[in-house]
């Protein structure tokens, strides 16, 4: 079987678009997972809000962003140019993810350090997915 680009394109695509709405889908859930509204009982109630609105306005971007990755896969397979627009703003997002990362880290306590490096190789894993597939689909 021959490696072409365009089967490199597909595949960074599939890592990209997998990724993109994994993250995603994740996040809905992650308040209730954490237990949050234990947390922000004695603040505001607008800014209680603006944080549960901001983590699943922050989701749904993520996953329709990851849905549309796919769209541009589909695409590739029908022979037709992917929407470049969709895959550079999502290229943005993981860079930006992973720079923020790297310079303000979320503070976990010490027996959670690991978890930086599993949420920065992410990061990096999707921004070389999608950087990947934009080069392979020029």
């Amino acid at each position: 079987m021959r490696v072409t680009r365009a089967r490199i394109g597909k595949v960074a695509l599939a890592v990209a678009a997998s990724s993109s709405c994994a993250m995603g889908a994740y996040h809905f859930f992650l308040p209730s997972m954490f237990h949050w509204d234990a947390f922000v009982k004695k603040i505001p109630g607008v800014i209680q809000w603006a944080l549960f609105s901001i983590n699943f306005f922050f989701s749904f971007l993520l996953l329709a962003g990851g849905i549309l990755t796919f769209v541009a896969l589909r695409r590739l397979y029908r022979s037709l140019p992917p929407d470049r627009g969709v895959l550079l703003a999502m290229t943005g997002f993981w860079i930006a993810n992973t720079f923020y990362q790297l310079l303000i880290p979320m503070p976990l306590p010490p027996k959670l350090w690991l978890l930086h490096l599993v949420l920065l190789g992410y990061g990096v894993v999707a921004t070389l997915a999608y950087v990947v597939s934009l080069a392979a689909t020029r």
